[in-house]
């Protein structure tokens, strides 16, 4: 009996449960809130990145650069060209004078500018890309020079610097007729408005002809000074402590301050093998070791004791230019101090440079 009242219980329990209404399930359509993405495009994202194609020759006491920076289309359009280039490149038996090369159908050779020995424009359907040309000291073991270079131009790329055997595994020889070239090509992303200066961030700063109004410059309590009559601020950054631009008419030249860590080695250091690379620049490639040296004086700025010359291109230069250069020692930094620019200003504002020069104060470093 029991058992059957169990079963009775059982059955209407189940009879209940079965009579319930089923849960209505309900879809909704919701307009999306945004469109979907589009699918990654690997291609498309490698040709935004920029490629530099750096090439180092180095000669006795001096080494001679070969660089070229642009979009990673037009760099794979251009990469053989630039290495043919290479191997066209022909070191003279001094390293006072600066080597011979043949540039290929279409590129245009530019004159020397401050920082750069020559300039050669290579056409390309995206606009026109620059190879810069310049010169350095070389002195030490090869490795020693060869990494900070290459992590130079990483910084001119806003990428993070490599260390030595990673670096010894990316860079390739290249023969030249009486030389090597050891080359390497680097990627990144170079910022918008790129300093002219091949060197960035060992020596100097944008040349001369970089067009626009130059920014307001920064003050440096590290340095005191009288700022001539005729001089307008020119463009500074934390390598240049001063700068200043100098127009008459037509003619232009520029005043450029700038120091270094004399710890950098010879190539900081050496007054003759900057004498040399400064005189290359304003075209004066057969003075020789002998000849530079004569045109070399004592200077004195705050005490500091240093090195002074006048430079001036040879008549027969296309386009004559003038250096007024000084360099000095104090406490353990190099300072650099240059005018450049046409030859009548330059030489017209000579004692203006020596009266600044007369002027400056060094503060605490």
């Amino acid at each position: 009996m029991r058992l059957f009242r169990t079963l009775i219980v059982c059955f209407f329990v189940t009879l209940y449960q079965g009579c319930k209404p089923t849960e209505e399930i309900r879809v909704y359509s919701v307009p999306r809130s945004s469109p979907p993405g589009k699918p990654l495009d690997a291609s498309e994202v490698a040709s935004l990145l920029d490629h530099t194609l750096a090439a180092i020759v180095p000669q006795d006491d001096k080494a001679w650069f070969f660089k070229l920076t642009g979009r990673a289309p037009a760099i794979g359009r251009q990469r053989d060209a630039f290495v043919q280039f290479l191997a066209t490149v022909v070191l003279a038996e001094n390293n006072s004078e600066t080597p011979s090369w043949q540039i290929p159908e279409g590129w245009q050779e530019k004159p020397a500018s401050e920082m750069r020995l020559a300039t050669l424009v290579v056409p390309d359907e995206e606009g026109p890309l620059e190879v810069a040309i310049s010169s350095l000291p070389y002195a030490g073991d090869w490795k020693t020079f060869l990494v900070p270079n290459v992590n130079r131009w990483l910084r001119q790329l806003e990428e993070p610097p490599l260390d030595e055997s990673t670096i010894l595994k990316l860079v390739k020889e290249v023969k030249l007729q009486n030389g090597t070239a050891t080359t390497i090509e680097l990627v990144g992303l170079a910022p918008k408005q790129s300093s002219g200066d091949p060197h960035a961030g060992v020596v100097g700063a944008p040349p001369l002809d970089n067009a626009g109004p130059p920014p307001a410059p920064t003050s440096n309590t590290a340095l005191e000074y009288d700022t001539p009559s005729g001089w307008s601020p020119g463009r500074t950054s934390e390598m240049r402590k001063a700068a200043f631009r100098i127009v008459e008419g037509e003619s232009q030249a520029e005043v450029t301050v700038i120091d270094l860590p004399a710890s950098g080695g010879s190539q900081v250091t050496d007054v003759a093998a900057n004498m040399a690379r400064w005189a290359g620049q304003v075209g004066l490639t057969e003075l020789g070791a002998e000849g530079l040296q004569k045109l070399i004086e004592p200077v004195t700025v705050d005490g500091a004791k240093g090195s002074y010359a006048e430079l001036v291109s040879p008549a027969t230069a296309e386009r004559p230019l003038a250096m007024l250069v000084a360099m000095v020692v104090h406490n353990e930094k190099v300072w650099f101090f240059k005018m450049s620019g046409e030859v009548g200003l330059v030489q017209a504002q000579r004692e203006a440079f020596r009266s600044f020069l007369a002027s400056v104060k060094f503060g605490e470093n």
